[in-house]
């Protein structure tokens, strides 16, 4: 019969133990978010900044960028800009091509400029990720079995400067209520609060913190290396609008 107080041969119990240790590893690494190129076959929300810093020979680039990240495996892609204020572009879609005609259809008036009326120089960071929460908890709700990932994209920092702290909040929030998504922060320029940016991040900020010099250098394939190669863009380097009058903007601030 069966000896009921059988408990295995010292080598059975070794590999009980390994595999133990092995299923609850890899619960672990489940729950923590993923790096960037990890998270390339899940729901995408992208945040891009429009605000008066952007130069206009940058504008195709930040497109160019959209535009080759799609070319991976996301499933369901989402847009929101922001400057003073957030616009949702796109609420989260799988046709590709209907979010590069949304793209291409966009009017000059999609970017903020030192001319713009009403003003509209500041960067609120804090208010575009909180819209970028709110999308993707929505979109979760409806699609729990597929991972999501937030791509947030800035020049520049947080302005007005006491809004800072309530970036970091959301961001808080998002790490700690998800600890499953994957938040990547791309930063272009010499004027990045890099340390904003690592806040933003998810995880370990080396591998979801992306700083670029220019907006010649930020391609698809820094977020999926996975994507074929870019053809190589020899266009004079296009840096942020060093002098954009943000910090002097008139408009009051709310």
């Amino acid at each position: 019969g069966i000896n009921a107080e059988y408990m295995g041969t010292p080598s059975e119990c070794l590999f009980f133990f390994e595999m133990l240790n092995f299923v609850i590893l890899s619960v672990l690494l489940l729950a923590v978010s993923a790096k960037k190129g990890d998270s390339c076959n899940c729901d995408l929300e992208i945040v891009i900044d429009t605000s008066c810093s952007i130069p206009t020979a940058a504008r195709p680039k930040i497109f160019r960028f959209i535009k080759e990240v799609l070319e991976s495996n996301f499933k369901k892609v989402g847009v929101i800009a922001y400057d003073k204020t957030v616009r949702e572009i796109t609420d989260p879609i799988s046709n590709d091509n209907q979010i590069t005609k949304i793209l291409d259809a966009l009017p000059k008036s999609f970017w903020c400029t030192k001319d713009s009326k009403p003003g509209c120089c500041n960067t609120r960071t804090n208010e575009a990720l909180q819209a970028a929460l709110n999308v993707v908890e929505d979109l979760e709700a409806k699609r729990k079995n597929t991972c999501k990932v937030i791509l947030l994209f800035t020049d520049g920092k947080t302005f007005p400067k006491n809004l800072k702290g309530e970036t970091k909040s959301v961001a808080d929030y998002i790490h700690k209520k998800h600890p499953d998504w994957t938040v990547i922060a791309v930063g272009v320029g010499n004027k990045i609060d890099v340390n904003e940016l690592k806040d933003i991040a998810s995880g370990d900020a080396a591998d979801n913190v992306i700083l670029k010099p220019d907006f010649n250098s930020i391609r698809g394939i820094d977020i999926c290396p996975d994507l074929k190669p870019p053809v190589p863009d020899n266009d004079p380097p296009c840096h942020p609008d060093d002098d954009d009058g943000e910090d002097d903007d008139p408009t009051p601030q709310k």
